[in-house]
C-alpha cells in the first residue's frame, strides 16, 4: 500500500480487488456495506452475517448490479459496518456463487482481453477509514478459517442427526404432510411467500410512435417509448430508498430542501406489506403498488431507474391506444372489470394482474382502476402536477380520468406511479 501525503491515505491495492473484499467480508461473517464508488457511478452491496442480501447500480438491483460493480475497473470504495433496516433481498446463495456468476459475466465482456488486463478489472483504491476495515477483514478470515476447519465436521454430524430426529418426528405426527406447518416452514427458504415474493411483471413494454386520440377527440402525436407494465410496488420502491440512503442525486431541481423519499405512512405501510399484516383493513404484500409517494419522490426514483415519469400524453396512449377507447378493455362499462368502486365493500390496493381486463392493447395493467398515477406534465393553469387514472375510490374507469388540483408534496394511499423510457 502506498500512502500519499497530499490526499491522506488512499492506497492502492496492488493485488487486491473487489471482489477479494467482498469474500472477506461474507466469510468474516460481518453485517457491512460496501459502497463502491467510480466517477459518479456509485453502488452498493449489502452483506447480513456474512450473507449477502442486496446489491444495487447503475439502476440495477441484485445479480445483475453485483456483475456491474465486479466489472468496474478502478475505482474508489467505503467498507462501512451495518445496513439499512428494512432491506429488501435480492440475492440469494452462497458468496461463492454469487462471485463466481459474476466473474463468468464479466468473462463473457472481456471480448479476448488479455488475463493481466482482466485481472487489472476491479482493482479499488481504499478511502482512510476503509483501510483498517480491509485489515480487520483479513484477521477475521484467518480467524474464521480455522474455526471453520476445526469445527466443519462436528457441526455437519449435529446438524445431519438433528434433521433427520426432526423430519421423523414431524412424520410420527403428520403435522409435516398435513400442510400446515409445511405452509409456514417453506416460504422462508423458497421465498415463495407473502413476506419474501417480491414478483416480476416483465420487461417494459412498447408503444409505438405516431397519432392517438387525447382526450375528447383531440388528435397528438408521442414518439415511440416504453413504459412499465405494472405500477411501482412496495418492494421496488423499498430499493429504491435502501440504495439511495440520504443521497440527493436523483432530487428534482425544485424539491424543497430537507426533504426526504420517506415519511412515517410510507413506512407503515411498506412494514405491514413486509409482515404481510393488514394495513388500513387490507392484507398487504409487496407486490401491492407504492403510495404514499409523492411528485417528487416518484420523480427521483425514475431518474435513479435511469428512466423518467411519463407526460400525460404517453400515460394516455398507452391506456387507450389508437382508436381512442375509453376504457381499457374497449368502448363501455364493464363490471368488476377495474378495481374501482362499485357500491359493494370498500376496496383498497391489489396486486398487479389481479384484474385481468384492466389491461391495455400494449400489455399495460391498472390504468382504469387500483391506484391513479403521477405523470411528468404539470398543467399550465393549476401550476401542479397531472395525475391520470382510476383509482380504487372512483366509480368509474374511464382511463381520460384527469386531476390537476394536488401539490407535488401530496402523500395519498389512491396515487402511485410507473415510469417510462425513450428509444
Amino acid at each position: 500500500m502506498q500512502k500519499r501525503k497530499e490526499v491522506g491515505f488512499t492506497g492502492t491495492v496492488e493485488k487486491l480487488k473487489l471482489q477479494d473484499i467482498i469474500q472477506m467480508a461474507c466469510i468474516a461473517g460481518t453485517t457491512s456495506t460496501i459502497a463502491a464508488f467510480r466517477g459518479n457511478q456509485k453502488g452498493y452491496l449489502y452483506i447480513r452475517h456474512g450473507h449477502a442480501v442486496h446489491a444495487s447500480a447503475a439502476g440495477l438491483t441484485g445479480q445483475e448490479a453485483l456483475n456491474e460493480l465486479i466489472s468496474w475497473s478502478g475505482g474508489t470504495f467505503d467498507l462501512r459496518w451495518g445496513i439499512p433496516q428494512n432491506l429488501p433481498r435480492t440475492l440469494s446463495g452462497t458468496h461463492d456463487a454469487l462471485l463466481l456468476e459474476a466473474a463468468r459475466v464479466l468473462d463473457e465482456r472481456s471480448n479476448g482481453e488479455e488475463e493481466d488486463d482482466i485481472g487489472r478489472k476491479g482493482r479499488v483504491e481504499l478511502s482512510r477509514d476503509s483501510a483498517a476495515a480491509v485489515l480487520e477483514l483479513i484477521y477475521a478470515r484467518r480467524q474464521k478459517e480455522r474455526w471453520f476447519a476445526r469445527t466443519r465436521k462436528t457441526v455437519v454430524g449435529a446438524l445431519a442427526a438433528a434433521l433427520a430426529i426432526s423430519i421423523l418426528y414431524f412424520i410420527s405426527r403428520g403435522d409435516l404432510l398435513s400442510g400446515g406447518l409445511l405452509n409456514e416452514f417453506l416460504p422462508f427458504y423458497s421465498g415463495s411467500g407473502p413476506r419474501t415474493a417480491a414478483k416480476f411483471y416483465g420487461p417494459p413494454v412498447r408503444v409505438e410512435g405516431g397519432e392517438f386520440f387525447f382526450q375528447d377527440g383531440e388528435r397528438r402525436v408521442v414518439p415511440a417509448f416504453d413504459i412499465d407494465p405494472a405500477e411501482v410496488t412496495i418492494a421496488q420502491y423499498a430499493e429504491f430508498l435502501a440504495a439511495v440512503g440520504l443521497s440527493t442525486e436523483y432530487d428534482h431541481p425544485s424539491q424543497p430542501l430537507n426533504k426526504g423519499h420517506s415519511n412515517p405512512k410510507w413506512v407503515a405501510l411498506h412494514d405491514a406489506a413486509v409482515a404481510g399484516r393488514d394495513y388500513e383493513g387490507t392484507r398487504l404484500t409487496v407486490n401491492d403498488p407504492a403510495v404514499f409517494v409523492d411528485w417528487y419522490d416518484a420523480w427521483a426514483y425514475a431518474q435513479w431507474k435511469r428512466r423518467r415519469l411519463p407526460s400525460e400524453e404517453e400515460w394516455e396512449k398507452a391506456a387507450r391506444g389508437t382508436d381512442g377507447r375509453r376504457f381499457p378493455w374497449g368502448p363501455e362499462e364493464k363490471r368488476g372489470a377495474a378495481n374501482i368502486y362499485e357500491g359493494d365493500a370498500a376496496k383498497k390496493w391489489s396486486e398487479p394482474t389481479a384484474y385481468p381486463l384492466d389491461r391495455s392493447v400494449y400489455g399495460v395493467y391498472d390504468m382504469a382502476g387500483n391506484v391513479s398515477e403521477w405523470t411528468a406534465t404539470v398543467d399550465s393553469l393549476s401550476g401542479q402536477p397531472v395525475i391520470r387514472g382510476g383509482n380504487f375510490g372512483n366509480s368509474s374507469a374511464d382511463v381520460t380520468r384527469r386531476v390537476i388540483n394536488q401539490p407535488p408534496t401530496t402523500q395519498s394511499d389512491r396515487i402511485g406511479f410507473r415510469t417510462v423510457a425513450d428509444f
